[in-house]
């Protein structure tokens, strides 16, 4: 249910707004209408008796291997240390008989518990573990792409050492003693030139091992360092509150929330948590119940976004203004934020209408508690600062807003302590570095030339699962183990802490960052399991028979639940500190965004993240979920942009560009103009243009990390864009108008209180079908299995359509055979542009299941019966 009237394809009446996939089709209704009507599109006609298209036959063959490779990998190396099934039963396994095993996996801070299927010792399938706070059964699109990555032919399988430039193959041993020797010589001088370099962690078995090593050598240091991070989070929390603090928010008790630059449903650390709570509030559950309502405010269209009930389009640089303005405005209403509205000077952004001041205020105002504001990730520390403000004046603290304190690993601004090793390293101060699963020759800021600073060190190892960019310049490199292969452990963001026990032993020998790090705190004397099972015990104290009970249930359920949550903070909100920070951030006067000042955004990719994911075939070839734009990465821009910048970017003709601004490298990148992206603005994806990621990732797409650098890391503006030369156009594929459903009730929507006046409206009521039925349909007795889809919940983030391929191992095309019309998921989900302003649509989102589950076609012509209809309705596979 939404704001927003039905409609229909064709053009519409009495008031309805028309549909439209894209702007060829809301500029070209006729030829769209004609397109509609073929079977087949004449591009994909002609792409089937063209000589590339006969030729690349094989080149399909060997994409769709992988997805085979990975279904019929026979390699099983069972773990050595005892670990426990979820589920009761014979302790033997049986063939065809599934094990599930409960683990979790970490991001950006937050622990995502997980429920793991493994088949006659292979990890085979990923779901979200119910019991966990985080997940409640739920999973994200990463964990489900977690078993191609473990199975992914381009894993490094051996170490590897560099010498006079050159790479080559190494003993185990070697490495082993190498680093024995370098732990040695740090231990004899308390650690001094000892350095390592990891993604900031919540593991409390890698906290209490750093701090270990701190104690025994206490001139080493651990650098923190991640491309996609929360420092702007964590500081804008220490200025409203004087320490860092976590925030978490109750979106399915909120009845009105305002999102500023915020993907909170799907690329936020709590994206999992944020989205079934957020469904919770929009869900109804009978007519006297309301709906939770959103606003959102953001340059380009997100997840979030297309949920939005009502939605400003609004450069990323500006949205600070928008909330000052607000926050004036919410004063004037009697919002209680002390002595912050006196440093609110300065007009709203130009373009915002006065009603996204004056009636969002009075909406958030009238809530009494029940409603919140959430700020993104990539918004300065200030704009988090005075949105914790006006939650406090809305007295939404306590109701829908609560706090607990920010783990010590994530309160360090990791930008500012990769730039402190950078420094050391030019000044030849670092002897020994030690990279744990870092790339940071890839997506370090342009401006710190972290390859350059490599050279300098004299002995360096890098640990992870590829011969990535940074292991081009590392002395040695070991492999890493994956998570479904190493023991290790995670705290959630409200002190949940899981066990993330292996399902199988390394494949190649790999070793996990806990015990690269131990082997410098002890030697390596204690393995995996046991640095594991030795944080867990300290954690809980007590007798040891109490401890293994615990142990055995925090292993079958994904839980310890033994260690208490965090416990919620009642800090008193730091006035004056918000005040002097808004003061300044409203002061940094900056050029106005326009066309010869142009702002640029930096987002993680929805499907590869920050390129951790990069050679991943089923997430390379996923449609993004708002461009329908798969193998690639594209620079979004407003329609009116592109056209006063001379440039094209849709399905015809996509301009390759090159983006230049002052103090950053100048990159090259395919345009794409998206409805209802903010004018003056373009984003960029983060997480493509690797060169050492593998032989699916190489190549895809563009690296945008050259534009980063330390001042201007999430948006920049002074950007200037001009044609590259020679100028030339990229091939795009996308599927957005490979989906025909005209004819069809398209998406089924309508407001709330047409829906209380009429529940029983037609508008509602399944479709008849038009063409007669070759064979009678069955009449059920008692039960019958079926899906039905909340198109109020559905955030469009694909993770079903992955979840899809993994559990039945559909095999992906490529590149070019997708954009022929040839991919072959077996669902999918379509995205519709709704309304008649081609600058400012809404979105509606509609899911395709495969229908499978229902008469399908395969039964009727099976010459053995291999597939049948069973008495509930399911389609059996013999």
């Amino acid at each position: 249910m939404s704001k927003r009237k039905p409609y229909s394809f064709v053009e519409p009446s009495g008031g309805q707004r028309p549909i439209w996939r894209s702007l060829e089709d809301k500029a070209h209704p006729e030829a769209a209408q004609t397109r509609a009507a073929e079977e087949f599109s004449r591009d994909q006609v002609a792409g089937m008796v063209d000589v590339e298209s006969l030729v690349s036959r094989r080149g399909f063959l060997t994409v769709s291997a992988a997805s085979a490779a990975v279904a019929a990998s026979g390699c099983v190396r069972r773990p050595e240390e005892k670990i426990l099934p979820f589920s009761k039963g014979p302790e033997y396994v049986i063939p065809g008989v599934p094990l599930h095993f409960a683990t979790v996996r970490e991001w950006l801070g937050e622990a995502e518990g997980l429920f793991v299927s493994s088949n006659e010792g292979r990890p085979t399938k990923v779901e979200g573990n119910p019991f966990h706070p985080v997940s409640e059964g739920a999973s994200t699109l990463a964990a489900q792409a977690m078993v191609w990555s473990l199975y992914d032919p381009d894993r490094v399988r051996e170490p590897s050492r560099r010498a006079n430039g050159k790479s080559a193959r190494a003993h185990a041993n070697d490495l082993a003693k190498a680093v024995a020797e370098r732990a040695k010589l740090a231990a004899s001088e308390n650690g001094e030139g000892l350095r390592f370099l990891t993604a900031p962690t919540t593991s409390p078995t890698f906290a209490r091992l750093a701090n270990e090593l701190a104690q025994k050598q206490p001139n080493a240091r651990i650098h923190n360092y991640a491309p996609v991070n929360h420092w702007n989070v964590v500081e804008g929390s220490r200025i409203a509150f004087g320490q860092p603090q976590q925030a978490h928010y109750d979106f399915g008790n909120a009845r009105v929330i305002l999102s500023v630059d915020s993907d909170f449903l799907h690329g936020e650390p709590s994206a999992l948590r944020a989205a079934g709570s957020f469904a919770a509030g929009r869900r109804l559950r009978n007519m006297a119940e309301g709906m939770n309502r959103l606003y959102v405010v953001e340059p380009a269209f997100t997840a979030t976004g297309s949920k939005a009930d009502h939605r400003l389009r609004l450069p990323a640089s500006d949205c600070g203004a928008y909330l000052r303005a607000l926050a004036k405005q919410l004063a004037s209403l009697g919002a209680d934020m002390g002595e912050i509205p006196a440093s609110l000077s300065g007009e709203p952004p130009a373009g915002v209408p006065s009603e996204w001041i004056e009636k969002v205020a009075a909406d958030l105002h009238a809530q009494g508690g029940q409603a919140l504001v959430v700020v993104g990730l990539r918004q300065p520390p200030a704009v988090h600062a005075l949105a914790h403000a006006i939650n406090r004046g809305l007295t939404a603290v306590g109701k829908v807003v609560r706090y607990t304190a920010m783990p010590n690993a994530l309160a360090a601004d990791p930008v500012r302590d990769l730039a402190d090793l950078v420094a050391d390293m030019n000044a030849g101060k670092v002897k020994t570095l030690v990279i744990l699963d870092a790339n940071p020759v890839y997506d370090a800021p342009h401006d710190l030339q972290f390859a350059a600073a490599l050279e300098k060190v004299e002995f360096s190892v890098q640990l992870s699962t590829h011969l990535d960019e940074t292991a081009q310049f590392t002395t040695w490199h070991a492999p890493k183990a994956h998570p479904f292969e190493a023991w290790g452990d995670a705290r959630s963001t409200d002190g949940t802490v899981s066990i993330q026990q292996p399902l199988i032993a390394p494949l190649y020998g790999g070793k996990s960052a806990i015990e690269v790090l131990a082997s410098f705190v002890d030697g390596g004397a204690e393995s995996g399991h046991d640095a594991v099972r030795r944080t867990f015990d300290r954690m809980l104290g007590g007798d040891a028979s109490r401890r293994e009970l615990i142990w055995r249930e925090s292993l079958k359920v994904g839980v310890n639940r033994g260690v208490p949550k965090h416990g919620e903070s009642a800090l008193a909100l730091q006035v004056a500190n918000v005040a002097k920070a808004v003061a300044e951030h409203s002061a940094a006067k900056t050029a106005p965004i326009g066309p010869s000042n142009l702002e640029v955004t930096f987002a993680p990719c929805s499907k590869v993240r920050d390129g951790q994911d990069a050679n991943i075939p089923w997430l390379l070839e996923l449609p993004e979920n708002i461009t329908k734009v798969a193998w690639d990465n594209v620079a979004l821009i407003a329609p009116k942009t592109a056209r006063a910048l001379g440039v094209q970017g849709n399905a015809k003709r996509s301009d390759v560009v090159r983006l230049s601004r002052e103090g950053a490298g100048d990159i090259e990148v395919a345009l794409w103009e998206v409805p209802g992206h903010a004018e003056n603005s373009i984003s960029l994806a983060l997480g493509w243009g690797r060169t050492h990621a593998g032989r699916y990732g190489n190549g895809q797409g563009f690296d945008v990390y050259p534009f980063r650098t330390l001042n201007a890391f999430w948006m920049a503006d002074g950007v200037k864009v001009s044609k590259a030369e020679p100028a030339r156009a990229h091939f795009v594929a996308q599927t957005q108008e490979h989906g025909s459903m005209e004819g069809r009730a398209i998406a089924i929507e309508g407001t709330l209180a047409e829906y209380r006046e009429n529940p029983e409206s037609p508008r509602y009521a399944s479709v008849e079908m038009s063409i007669p039925p070759l064979w009678k349909e069955k009449e059920y007795e008692g039960h019958k299995w079926g899906m039905s889809i909340d198109l109020t919940s559905c955030t469009g983030c694909n993770t079903c359509v992955i979840a899809c391929q993994s559990e039945n191992n559909i095999p992906n095309v490529g590149k070019r055979q997708l954009a022929r019309g040839r991919e072959m998921y077996w669902l999918r989900i379509d995205r519709y542009f709704v309304g008649d302003d081609a600058d400012n649509p809404d979105i509606a989102l509609q899911p395709i299941g495969c229908q499978q589950c229902e008469e399908a076609p395969c039964e009727n012509v099976c010459p053995v019966n291999a597939t049948t209809h069973s008495p509930e309705g399911l389609n059996d596979m013999a």
